[in-house]
């Protein structure tokens, strides 16, 4: 890689599906496990209710543990989905050309022609999933890329490679 022409670039343009798939992945973990985490508390919630019996504080414990799960299903399948959507929407990001290039001392992420440098160093966070890779800095910036982009590059592997040698 040299620091006078880009070692690979892509441009590409963001869809909702690989929108939501870096959403996920920023908001819920990389691993399945962990977006379950919460769920799986409130179902032992109830069940150390029902444990303790429906006529005494037992039901207390069911019914908290009924309400926590329901609302972290409507949040989890019903509100963010359709948040997400109108921001996506509203915000035009499928109409955004973005791209990265990477170079050997840093990498150059464009979005709507404003260019952002960011050093290999401040990566703490490199996730890959079906349609999308995401990026997270230690300031928590996040950059989500499409995968079907860099796919096209033929660079995939080099790719992925770089990202993976800088991840904390």
């Amino acid at each position: 890689m040299t620091d006078a022409n880009p070692s690979f670039s892509c441009r590409y343009f963001l869809t909702l599906d690989e929108a939501k798939e870096g959403f996920a992945l920023a908001t819920f973990g990389k691993k399945r496990f962990t977006q379950y985490i919460t769920p799986i508390l409130s179902i032992l919630i109830i069940i150390w209710g029902l444990s303790l019996g429906l006529s005494g504080v037992g039901k207390f414990y069911v019914i908290l543990g009924a309400t926590f799960l329901i609302l972290q299903l409507l949040l989890r399948f019903v509100l963010l989905p359709k948040l997400f959507t109108r921001q996506y929407q509203r915000y035009k990001f499928g109409e955004t050309e973005q791209g990265i290039d990477l170079y050997q001392q840093h990498a150059v992420i464009l979005v709507a022609g404003n260019e952002q440098i960011i050093q290999y160093t401040e990566i703490a966070k490199f996730a890959e999933a079906k349609q999308a890779y995401l990026i997270e800095l230690k300031n928590k910036t996040v950059i989500i890329i499409s995968k079907k982009a860099v796919e096209v590059t033929g660079q995939k592997d080099f790719f992925e490679s770089v990202f993976k040698a800088y991840k904390v």
